[in-house]
């Protein structure tokens, strides 16, 4: 152990803790839980001795941030509770709670094995939020919660939190049972090739119509099965249906190619990546190429070990697809080794390349940067016949977007299949 390593506290020495402040002095306090919730990844990744590396470093900077009437206690494995004496004023507890984001800001810029490490802070006040000391604890960790679930840096304590939370645990008891009963859809955006002007593939997009919350999010959907430990389930089912559905599809469907997207936490489970190779060799048509999906964000950390998984990928004749591609990671250097077959720019780059000579530039070097790696590009968000013309001068390989068509669940894609007749881009005569 690191000399600065702090020791575990029994929790019940932090609900002690409060109980003496509350008994000692007639002054406010506040309780801060703050969650350094990637400790146990960076074990995964980069072993034992990273892992004590950066205990001690999450010490060193919350005994930097504690006054001396400040105490600290660490209650959990990535937890540590921080009672502030005097602090209870809202404008306070935020000023307290970013100084501590900034001074671990500060310190994953340090220390490499620490660069995706994430802090989130619950907060519980007294008086307001508790007269005895299990209930100051408790809305703490409520308040924690809520901060883990909303991605949220830091929260205070409100009693709509507790209800909040309740809902969410009814949404994924649902979300369970309906993984279980496969009553999850997968719906079908079409894509269009710029060279030919027919539809030359679609993506699956999973949705949740829920009889009793409507529909929900996908986002919301893959955030609560990751939780929940079920991505491998949620993964084989869009997988599977995906590709029995594809099946299916009538007319130009036949031929159409198929994208899948997939979970960054996904990528890590090599079981997974088995699962999708076995899956594709039972039910993939060997007429029908499958590409799968996977965000630039998700690529870039710890590459070396995901492109190892992507190249296992590829060996199965899978396609890969670089997702939302320029959102905020883009670095040159992985296109030497990154083993990707396409290139999807995302929406926010589309939406602007008409704005100014400088977004149309930008859109340019991409697609001239991808082409020059081998890679076919795809634009998603086309909405306009305005970027189709540009896109298409570009010579960008294939277009997505509410022009065409929205994401359509299996039953009308196959309509919209069927009543296909004359590409769609045929139409517009600013091509011609």
């Amino acid at each position: 152990m690191l000399a600065n390593e702090p020791n575990r506290t029994d929790p019940l020495a932090l609900e002690q803790a409060v109980e003496r402040l509350m008994d000692s002095r007639d002054e406010p306090f506040s309780l801060l839980m703050v969650d350094f919730g990637d400790i146990g990844k960076i074990f995964v990744r980069s072993g034992p001795a990273a892992s004590r590396e950066v205990l001690a470093k999450i010490a060193e900077l919350l005994r930097e941030f504690c006054r001396k009437q400040d105490r600290m206690y660490r209650i959990g494995d990535d937890v540590f509770g921080i009672l502030l004496s005097g602090v209870h004023k809202s404008g306070h507890i935020a000023l307290a709670a970013e100084k501590i984001i900034r001074l671990h800001s500060d310190a994953t810029m340090k220390l490499g094995a620490w660069s995706h490490s994430t802090v989130r802070i619950g907060i519980a006040s007294f008086p307001q939020d508790g007269g005895n000391p299990s209930d100051l604890v408790h809305r703490a960790g409520i308040a924690l919660d809520s901060a883990r679930a909303s991605g949220k840096p830091f929260v205070s304590f409100a009693p709509s939190l507790a209800r909040s939370l309740t809902d969410q645990l009814h949404l994924k008891e649902d979300l369970a049972v309906a993984i279980a009963n496969k009553s999850l859809e997968l719906h079908y955006q079409p894509k269009f090739d710029t060279v030919s002007r027919r539809p030359c593939g679609a993506e699956a997009l999973l949705r949740w119509p829920s009889p009793k919350y409507g529909l929900v999010s996908p986002e919301i959907v893959v955030s609560l099965a990751s939780e929940m430990g079920l991505m491998h389930e949620l993964t084989s089912f869009v997988f599977t249906t995906s590709l029995l559905q594809a099946a299916e599809w009538p007319g130009i469907g036949k031929g159409l190619g198929l994208s899948v997207n997939l979970d960054a936490s996904s990528l890590q489970q090599p079981e997974t990546l088995d699962m999708l190779a076995k899956t594709y060799s039972i039910w993939g048509d060997k007429g029908r190429s499958l590409t799968v999906e996977i965000t630039e964000g998700a690529l870039v950390t710890d590459s070396d070990s995901n492109f190892g998984r992507l190249r296992q990928l590829r060996s199965a004749g899978i396609g890969i697809s670089i997702d939302d591609f320029g959102t905020g990671y883009s670095s040159l250097s992985y296109f030497r080794t990154i083993p990707a077959t396409e290139l999807k720019i995302d929406r926010s780059f589309i939406v602007n390349m008409l704005e100014s000579d400088r977004g149309r530039h930008l859109v340019e070097a991409i697609i001239w940067l991808a082409h020059r790696f081998g890679l076919a590009v795809v634009a998603e968000g086309v909405e306009n016949t305005a970027q189709i013309k540009l896109l298409t001068e570009l010579e960008c390989d294939v277009l997505q977007g509410y022009y065409f068509s929205k994401a359509l669940p299996q039953e009308e894609f196959c309509r919209w299949l069927s009543r296909y007749k004359q590409p769609a881009i045929d139409n517009f005569m600013l091509l011609e």
